[in-house]
């Protein structure tokens, strides 16, 4: 998961694309404002008729909220963008502290027997057992839990299954 983070963080190619694009579609409508004042500049002049500018003034509005949808469109990308870049810098670094604390759990002392044990109760919503079959194996489900638990933590034992092999999981 950190790897796949590592890369989702350095991979800034399409953001600089989206960047690109987002400076280039304002630098058109930028544009597109500047034809606007050449039109009406032109029509003082009297080189165009009224009803030439109309024509020219009525396009115009059509190119120039068809660049402002892109930009808002652009817009809306690159504030995706960061905050993708936001959640998977905040994962990151959620992910590199229990990296560092995972050496708390391991060794082995009640402490982190209890940790351990605490772990369980957040991260596994049920763990069942079925019967065992005629080749004296078991099935063990385990079902994993997601979002935070419902209820309040509470002093309940952990569940113990056989596997096959005869170890138990705790």
């Amino acid at each position: 998961t950190l790897v796949r983070l590592r890369a989702q963080l350095s991979d800034s190619g399409e953001t600089r694309e989206l960047e690109a694009r987002h400076a280039d579609l304002t630098k058109r409508l930028a544009a597109k404002q500047a034809e606007k004042d050449r039109y009406v500049r032109t029509f003082a002049q009297g080189h165009i008729s009224e009803e030439e500018l109309e024509t020219y003034m009525l396009d115009l509005k059509n190119q120039i909220e068809n660049l402002r949808l892109l930009v808002e469109s652009v817009d809306a990308d690159l504030s995706r963008r960061r905050e993708q870049a936001e959640i998977a810098e905040t994962t990151h670094a959620w992910l590199l502290a229990l990296r560092e604390r995972l050496s708390d759990v391991e060794k082995n002392t009640e402490a982190a027997f209890q940790a351990r044990r605490k772990l369980v109760r957040l991260l596994v919503a049920e763990v069942s057992a079925g019967e065992k079959r005629e080749d004296g194996t078991s099935e063990v489900r385990i079902t994993y839990r997601f979002d935070p638990p419902d209820e309040p933590e509470t002093d309940r034992g952990l569940v113990v299954a056989t596997v096959p092999n005869g170890t138990s999981l705790s």
